[in-house]
């Protein structure tokens, strides 16, 4: 776990030395701290307002840095050749890949919890509100980019930075759209069993990332349903188990990868 510290620590510290990761954040807090510029009717709507608002480009910031740094992170060390002098020291390559994207979600993780400081204190200078509950929504959208960032570095295995974005990001819109789409292909789809067949192999094989999905209950303060612990750790398992098999293939077909 030594060498799966120090590969994470080395991703951490070029992280927060990149001007890329500093300007994702930066658009990010500089659009919440726009969105009461927003049309409303009243304080408690264009309160409701900012929030969903700023959870939504908080969700938009960690989709970035996931997908940017999981594509990138194994692609940009070959293309630099220091993977191959990391690689000739006695590490395994499992360690390699477990550190890179443990230190991925730590960065990911870092802006969110910068995002969270910034958006409770601004909603609590401008309205007069304290509201920590916030922080399940970025909890829900930190648990979204483990899965997003273990199949971004799957990908990117084998595959350029530019088609690893592409795929991560089909990966993302079919995961969303997989309850209604996908599911109405399986079972709407007449008599034409190729439709139907290719709709119920991605429905089951795929993740059902729109569970992530609670910036709305939270921003509206949680009228519909409560979002408690059970839910959470419900989205977590979910998390873990998928990211998990992800990075049990990403592993093994590096170790099998020729460099």
């Amino acid at each position: 776990m030594r060498a799966v510290g120090a590969f994470t620590w080395s991703v951490v510290q070029d992280a927060l030395h990149r001007k890329v990761f500093y300007a994702i954040l930066a658009f990010a807090v500089v659009l919440m701290l726009l969105t009461p510029f927003l049309p409303s009717a009243d304080v408690g709507v264009q309160i409701d307002l900012m929030r969903e608002a700023a959870l939504g480009l908080t969700s938009i910031m960690a989709f970035l840095l996931a997908i940017i740094m999981g594509t990138t992170i194994i692609q940009g060390e070959l293309g630099r050749r220091t993977l191959y002098n990391t690689l000739s020291k006695p590490v395994r390559r499992w360690q390699y890949y477990l550190g890179k994207y443990i230190g991925i979600v730590i960065v990911v993780a870092i802006a969110l919890a910068v995002s969270f400081v910034v958006l409770i204190l601004f909603i609590l200078t401008k309205f007069g509100v304290f509201n920590p509950g916030l922080a399940k929504a970025l909890l829900a959208i930190l648990f979204e980019s483990m899965v997003l960032i273990s199949i971004a570095m799957l990908v990117s295995v084998y595959l350029s930075p530019v088609i690893g974005i592409l795929l991560t990001g089909l990966f993302y819109v079919l995961c969303h759209v997989k309850g209604d789409f996908l599911y109405r292909g399986m079972t709407e789809a007449g008599q034409n069993p190729v439709v139907k067949a290719v709709s119920g192999f991605f429905y089951y094989l795929l993740p059902n990332l729109e569970r992530f999905n609670i910036n709305e209950t939270i921003a509206h303060g949680e009228k519909v349903f409560e979002v408690g612990a059970l839910e959470l750790f419900l989205l977590f398992s979910i998390a873990v188990a998928f990211t998990a098999a992800f990075i049990i293939l990403g592993s093994y077909l590096f170790s099998r990868r020729d460099l």
